[in-house]
């Protein structure tokens, strides 16, 4: 998946340098850079961090607080990124206006957008996210099998009788 994106990246390129000359070698890699990682904040989390903890919730694996964990980040990157769109089409109109004509930018935000939706399909991608979450989220994991070997051990006391 990886190699698909970086052809894209590069044909996206050429054309973007054909069409807008040579500041799209600045402003495609700019965009694409940032729409990965905002995208990666607000997307990855939600569609593939939330069914795994449904499940392992649902399972009895999790405990329920790790919900709040998990969809906190991504609702405060919506809103920061909203209150920061609405200040600068509030006081600085020319700027959205040249941002929204950048063809470079806006394909490399879009390119970044797809790359990160489209890692989700890949195995490789979707196994470094299930290390990450189970590193991340470690300590809303229930450790059901050590209360069920206490039960059946013996225990001895300590206490002279």
């Amino acid at each position: 998946m990886q190699t698909i994106i970086a052809l894209l990246f590069c044909l996206l390129l050429g054309v973007m340098v054909k069409a807008q000359g040579w500041f799209a070698l600045l402003w495609l890699p700019l965009g694409f850079v940032s729409g990965l990682f905002v995208t990666a904040r607000i997307a990855l989390p939600i569609l593939l961090g939330l069914p795994r903890a449904i499940h392992l919730v649902s399972s009895g694996e999790m405990r329920a607080a790790v919900y709040r964990r998990l969809l906190f980040p991504p609702v405060l990157w919506i809103l920061h990124l909203s209150v920061i769109l609405f200040l600068v089409r509030f006081f600085w109109p020319s700027a959205v206006a040249w941002f929204e004509t950048n063809g470079a930018l806006s394909a490399g935000v879009w390119l970044g957008v797809v790359g990160i939706l489209l890692s989700a399909l890949s195995k490789k991608s979707r196994a470094d996210f299930h290390a990450d979450f189970d590193q991340s989220y470690r300590q809303f994991y229930v450790h059901r099998d050590a209360r069920r070997r206490r039960p059946n051990r013996r225990r001895s006391s300590t206490v002279p009788s």
